[in-house]
């Protein structure tokens, strides 16, 4: 704590620099050392109405809510009344999807590790009563799979909105009341809502878009309700969400010495449960809830989460009782983290952040027209074609996810680092496309960018070739 106390001028001025940099209309960010919690803001909340952020400005925290969802559903494992390694059927008899084995086979293990093999994106909303979520749930009849269940992660946000509704039923009652009667108020968290009519009463954070320097607050800035239980509006203040990880690094007690969790789920939590294919942590896997890794020596548990123009971001090293919450209003919020979250750890904690891998030098000899195709899941479209020489990625948001969002289709350069992985360079910040299961041709039968989606054909309708 004495090292940060000491750098609080010098951690000011590089979030204010940096922010502007990266063309980052505001940011709130929060750093727990030991005990010790500091906060710095800068910018606006909203660039129409140049209101200032300030400590309790709420930012939405986006799929860190994923975590609180999970905490909610251990409870129930340590009150023995869910089990991990249970049907979902145990607890939603009625859970129906368009892959009737699937939806037999599917646990609760499955939707807390991304492993369920359901279409992940699945944003169709039920309006804002308390039965949003039920409602969801009972729509899943129609979602297909891109996987079948435990086969392998694929990041799937319809998994923890079904947990979420586990717990609904469970607890008999909504996920907003289950999550404030059973994690917020015990933690002291009091600026964390998933309410619309409790976000007014505070100063709030708008999404934008357009370009970095060019901000635009986003034309819609709520998802829907129904997808709560995943982050599609969980808002909090940075020091507010260290509470919350304090939780997980004192055993599952709140700092009054209330038991939220028990120690043993804490620590199931933190075990690594699937390899994540494209990450540029050592040993990347999926806990239950939290991405597990390591950099370096240390050991690293963290999330992230992206709405509408927000980006969220969330490391911890919890052998060093060391973390950090960066929470922004832009889509270019990846830059500040890629480039404020090094210097933190860096400076604060003597640990490198991990960077993406990049392109090999000399490129690998590869045939690049095995790597032709479709590949397709729910709200996302891509077609791989080689153009030049060089293999070229177009994505086309479609479906509720293009509505809202206001999606555009993108041209995406993939440059290869082995015959598996490539490295994409994207206007947000930098990535890995993994291709998978290879044929006996040599051709890959996935596509994986964060999400798994399958080969639907052989090769995208021929266009004339012109440069990336």
């Amino acid at each position: 704590m004495t090292k940060l106390v000491a750098n609080l001028d010098t951690i000011q001025r590089t979030l204010t620099s940096l922010t502007a940099q990266h063309g980052v209309p505001g940011a709130s960010l929060a750093i727990l050392d030991g005990d010790g919690v500091v906060q710095d803001v800068t910018g606006v909340a909203n660039v129409n109405t140049g209101v200032e952020v300030t400590p309790q400005t709420l930012f939405q925290i986006g799929s860190n809510t994923k975590l609180y969802t999970t905490t909610l559903v251990m409870q129930l494992v340590d009150s023995g009344e869910v089990d991990l390694d249970s049907p979902v059927r145990s607890y939603l008899e009625d859970f129906a999807l368009a892959d009737e084995k699937a939806a037999e086979e599917i646990t609760v293990r499955h939707l807390l590790t991304h492993t369920s093999g359901m279409q992940g994106d699945y944003f169709d909303g039920f309006g804002r009563g308390d039965d949003c979520i039920a409602k969801y749930v009972e729509s899943l009849k129609d979602i297909t799979q891109v996987h079948r269940p435990g086969d392998r992660y694929s990041y799937c946000n319809t998994g923890f909105t079904l947990a979420g509704r586990i717990v609904e039923v469970v607890r008999d009652q909504p996920y907003h009341e289950a999550l404030r009667e059973h994690i917020l108020e015990p933690i002291g968290a009091r600026d964390t809502t998933v309410l619309l009519e409790e976000m007014i009463g505070y100063r709030y954070a708008a999404g934008h878009g357009g370009r970095p320097g060019q901000a635009t607050v986003m034309p819609e800035i709520m998802m829907a309700r129904a997808s709560a239980p995943a982050g599609s509006l969980t808002s909090a203040t940075a020091t507010d969400v260290l509470k919350f990880v304090r939780l997980h690094l004192d055993g599952g007690e709140a700092m009054d010495g209330t038991r939220v969790l028990s120690t043993k789920s804490v620590q199931a939590m933190q075990q690594p449960q699937y390899p994540t294919p494209g990450s540029p942590t050592a040993d990347a896997h999926i806990g239950l809830g939290w991405m597990v890794g390591r950099w370096g020596n240390e050991r690293m548990i963290g999330h992230g989460g992206g709405t509408l123009g927000q980006l969220s971001f969330l490391h911890v090293l919890p052998d060093r009782r060391f973390a950090v919450c960066l929470l922004t209003n832009s889509y270019s919020g990846g830059l500040l983290w890629r480039d404020l979250g090094g210097w933190l750890f860096e400076e604060l904690a003597g640990v490198t952040m991990p960077r993406v891998p990049q392109p090999a030098s000399p490129p690998p000899e590869l045939d690049l027209s095995k790597y032709k195709g479709r590949f397709e899941r729910l709200s996302l479209r891509t077609d791989v074609d080689v153009e030049d020489g060089e293999l070229i990625m177009s994505t086309t948001p479609t479906g509720t996810l293009a509505e809202v969002t206001g999606g555009q289709p993108q041209k995406l350069r993939l440059r290869p680092i082995d015959a598996e992985r490539f490295y994409v360079k994207q206007p947000g910040g930098e990535g890995i496309v993994v291709f998978s299961d290879f044929d006996k041709k040599g051709r890959p039968g996935y596509l994986f960018m964060g999400r798994a989606a399958p080969r639907v054909a052989s090769a995208p309708a021929k266009k004339k070739a012109t440069k990336s």
